[in-house]
């Protein structure tokens, strides 16, 4: 004969959400199953371009900050950061990460022309 303790836990409280509140949940939760359902090189892939774009979007709104040169240091040094983890990772398709961040590298470059 053995003893079962269970424990129930009963939720008390309400909380209200507001449509936009909804809205925004339900967007992360679907970002984040989109993730689950990517490999680790198209996860890589997916961060490079996003911080691609986050960088492109503060050049483009602030473009006296740095020179283009340093600002093509930085976006080199910010995206080589995902080809290190692409090999350490050792992702099966990593000659497209390659691929990709020579195209981000390249695309920067016309665009601040060097």
């Amino acid at each position: 004969m053995g003893i079962f303790i269970t424990k129930e836990y009963i939720m008390k409280k309400i909380i209200r959400l507001s449509e936009s509140d909804l809205a925004r949940i339900v967007k992360r939760v679907i970002k984040e199953n989109k993730f689950k359902e990517m490999d680790d090189c198209e996860v890589i892939i997916s961060n490079m371009e996003y911080v691609f774009n986050d960088f492109m979007s503060f050049v483009k709104t602030s473009p006296e900050e740095q020179s283009p040169e340093d600002m093509y240091d930085d976006i080199q040094s910010e995206l080589g950061g995902f080809l290190d983890m692409a090999e350490e990772m050792e992702c099966e398709n990593i000659d497209e990460v390659y691929m990709i961040y020579d195209e981000l590298i390249n695309d920067f470059r016309s665009y601040v022309g060097l």
